[in-house]
C-alpha cells in the first residue's frame, strides 16, 4: 500500500510539473500570438500606406504630365509669337553700307535705342536694361539675350518698331552701354570694321584640321590643311574596343602635335603679331592645340567643313558678321 501511495504522489508531482509547463507554453503562445498580431497590424498599415503613396505618386505624375504639356504648348506659342524675323550673314564688304544706313537715320525725339554688349553680357546687366525689357510693347527685346554670340552684340532698336536689328560682329565688341538718342550710335561697330587685325584661324577635327592667317577679306596670307591617319570609332565592346580606343587616342594625340607644330611654324614664319585666334571644330582638340599659345581666342563655331574646296568659304565666314531681325 505504501509503495502504491508513493507512486501516486510521484504521478501527482509529475502532473503538476506538466501543468506548469503547459501554463508556461500557453503564456509563451499568447506572447507569440500578440507579437504576430502586432506584426500583422504593422504589415497591414504598411500595405495601406503603400497604396496611399502609390495613389499620390500617380496623381503627382499626372499633374507633372499636365504641366509639361501646358509648358510645351506655351513654349510653342511663345516661339511662334516671339522669334527672329530673319538670321543672315553679312560680309564685311556689305557692312559698310549697313552701318551707313543705320547711322543715317534720325528721329524727332530720343526714340532710337543703341545697345552694345560685350561677350557674356545680357541686357539685364546694363543700367536701364531690365526696365527696357519689361516695358510694354518691347517684348521682342528679350530675343537679344537669346543670341549666343562669342563676340558680343550690337543692337539698333527704334521704339516705333521701324528698325529692330541686332548684329553679332566678326570681332569681339569691347564696349558695353545702352543709350536712347535721336540717332543710332554706330561708331563702335565702325571702329571694329576699320580695325587692322591679323587673324589666325583654327578648325580642329580628328585627322583633318585647317589653320590659316589672314589680315584682309581678300585672301589668306598662308593656310594649310593638316591631315593624319586617325582610326574611326569602334562599336564593339570588351578588350578589343578598349585596345582600339587606346590606339585611336594615340592617333589623335599625334594629330594634335602635328597641328600644333604646323601652327607654331606658320605663326612664327608670318612675322606678324596675331590679334585673335578664331576657332571651330572639336573644342577639346582646340584646347590641346592652343595650350602653349598666348593669344586671345574667340570660339566662332564655323559652320563649314575642312576641305581644300572650302577655303574661300572659310575666309568668307572669318570676315562675316551675323545679322538678326528682332
Amino acid at each position: 500500500m505504501f509503495n502504491k501511495l508513493l507512486g501516486k504522489k510521484e504521478l501527482e508531482e509529475h502532473i503538476k510539473t506538466l501543468e506548469a509547463h503547459i501554463e508556461q507554453l500557453r503564456s509563451e503562445n499568447e506572447s507569440t500570438s500578440a507579437r504576430l498580431a502586432s506584426k500583422d497590424e504593422t504589415t497591414r498599415k504598411a500595405i495601406s500606406q503603400k497604396q496611399v503613396v502609390e495613389e499620390e505618386l500617380n496623381s503627382a505624375k499626372k499633374k507633372i504630365e499636365t504641366l509639361e504639356h501646358k509648358i510645351s504648348v506655351l513654349s510653342k506659342d511663345a516661339s511662334l509669337d516671339v522669334t527672329f524675323k530673319n538670321i543672315s550673314s553679312i560680309h564685311i564688304q556689305s557692312m559698310a553700307k549697313y552701318v551707313y544706313q543705320i547711322g543715317s537715320l534720325q528721329a524727332l525725339d530720343n526714340s532710337l535705342v543703341t545697345v552694345y554688349l560685350q561677350p557674356g553680357q545680357s541686357l539685364s546687366d546694363l543700367e536701364n536694361g531690365r526696365e527696357l525689357l519689361e516695358s510694354p510693347g518691347h517684348e521682342t527685346m528679350g530675343l537679344v539675350d537669346k543670341i549666343a554670340s562669342p563676340t558680343g552684340v550690337a543692337v539698333f532698336y527704334d521704339t516705333l518698331g521701324m528698325v529692330r536689328e541686332a548684329v553679332a560682329p566678326f570681332l569681339p565688341v569691347d564696349v558695353s552701354f545702352l543709350q536712347m538718342d535721336v540717332r543710332f550710335d554706330t561708331a563702335p561697330l565702325q571702329e571694329l570694321m576699320d580695325r587692322k587685325v591679323n587673324l589666325c584661324v583654327l578648325l580642329a577635327h580628328a585627322g583633318e584640321s585647317f589653320i590659316g592667317i589672314t589680315d584682309n577679306p581678300g585672301s589668306f596670307a598662308d593656310y594649310q590643311i593638316v591631315r593624319s591617319s586617325v582610326k574611326g570609332k569602334h562599336t564593339k565592346g570588351g578588350w578589343s574596343q578598349r585596345r582600339f580606343e587606346r590606339l585611336r587616342d594615340e592617333d589623335i594625340l599625334h594629330h594634335v602635335k602635328k597641328v600644333k607644330d604646323a601652327l607654331k611654324k606658320m605663326v612664327d614664319g608670318s612675322g606678324t603679331e596675331i590679334t585673335f585666334i578664331l576657332t571651330g571644330g572639336e573644342s577639346r582638340l582646340v584646347s590641346e592645340i592652343l595650350a602653349d599659345f598666348d593669344c586671345p581666342v574667340v570660339d566662332r563655331r564655323f559652320d563649314v567643313a575642312v576641305d581644300k574646296k572650302m577655303v574661300d568659304r572659310i575666309l568668307k565666314e572669318v570676315w562675316s558678321s551675323k545679322r538678326y531681325g528682332i
